[in-house]
């Protein structure tokens, strides 16, 4: 005789069934997507300010090495208008120790590298997607520039990309799938005082935060990255810099921007010390409302 399961039996498998399906599709709509929340990159050489380049390269045979600490306040949040410190995020503080490194291969070649290390993270569920928080590695990224016209003194041309290594943490924000950085650096270099500009695209991973937010405007992927600086040199032991940094997204979100002053000490010939802040403006879910980096460069000789 053919075994005819009981209707109410399967009845409760099948809802059995859809339930486990409902609950996994859930989950994963509320999941986090893998990218990197940091949107600054330093300027390991620090020929112009200490996160714009001027185009100019390290002397040959120059290496600089630089440690700093590195704050963020509000670095995650969905929002639909700039409100600076009116809500909560998904990652309120951020706390990273950040080691950069420069060398002069030949008078135009310069390659780079720079290491974050997150030392802590938290913040604020949001509907009901917990908060990346702890600590871990940071996204790695390596960088070659090369001059295309250098002068003592006038115009300065240089290429510059970056390219980062796909090992930082997933779970605290701090790895894409692919991150690439090209950009032309422009600069005019006198005796007193210099100026620099950067325009570059950054090309990742399209990653879409709508179902998480709300909003199909919150989305992470490629940007049209825009930089400037000006730089005092008039100083034989300290000098002050103002940079600014626009982020345009090209696949959709929301446009933001940071102004940083800094103020860096020459200490001795080999050693600097600096301090560098400012707020963020504009509605981007990654850009901070604030952030305050610290820190000291040991170079073989005086370069700037």
């Amino acid at each position: 005789m053919l075994f005819r399961p009981p209707r109410a039996l399967l009845s409760a498998v099948s809802s059995l069934a859809l339930l486990l399906g409902s609950t996994a599709a859930e989950a994963q709509a509320h999941r986090l997507p893998t990218f990197n929340l940091q949107r600054l990159k330093l300027d390991p050489a620090a020929l112009g300010s200490l996160m714009v380049g001027t185009g100019r390269t390290l002397p040959q045979g120059t290496l600089r090495v630089a440690v700093q600490g590195h704050y963020e306040s509000l670095p995650f949040i969905f929002q639909t208008r700039w409100e600076p410190g009116g809500s909560t995020g998904l990652v309120e503080n951020r706390f990273t120790m950040d080691v950069t490194a420069a060398y002069g291969v030949l008078p135009w070649l310069e390659v780079a590298a720079e290491v974050p290390y997150i030392v802590q993270q938290g913040g604020e569920p949001h509907m009901d997607v917990p908060p990346p928080t702890g600590a871990g590695m940071g996204t790695p990224w390596l960088g070659l520039r090369t001059a295309l016209l250098r002068q003592d003194f006038g115009l300065q041309v240089a290429a510059d990309v970056s390219a980062a290594l796909p090992v930082g943490s997933q779970e605290l924000l701090a790895r894409d799938d692919y991150a690439v950085h090209p950009r032309l650096q422009f600069g005019f270099l006198a005796e007193t005082w210099q100026v620099g500009a950067e325009a570059g695209v950054l090309l990742r991973k399209r990653q879409d935060l709508g179902a998480i937010s709300g909003d199909a405007k919150d989305v992470i992927g490629n940007e049209l990255r825009l930089a400037g600086t000006v730089t005092s040199r008039a100083g034989d032991s300290t000098r002050g810099e103002v940079s600014a940094l626009v982020g345009v997204p090209l696949q959709g979100g929301r446009v933001g921007a940071e102004l940083l002053l800094a103020i860096r000490k020459h200490a001795l010939s080999w050693l600097d010390l600096y301090v560098m802040g400012g707020p963020g403006v504009g509605a981007g879910m990654d850009t901070p409302t604030f952030r305050f980096v610290g820190g000291a460069s040991f170079s073989t000789s005086k370069v700037d």
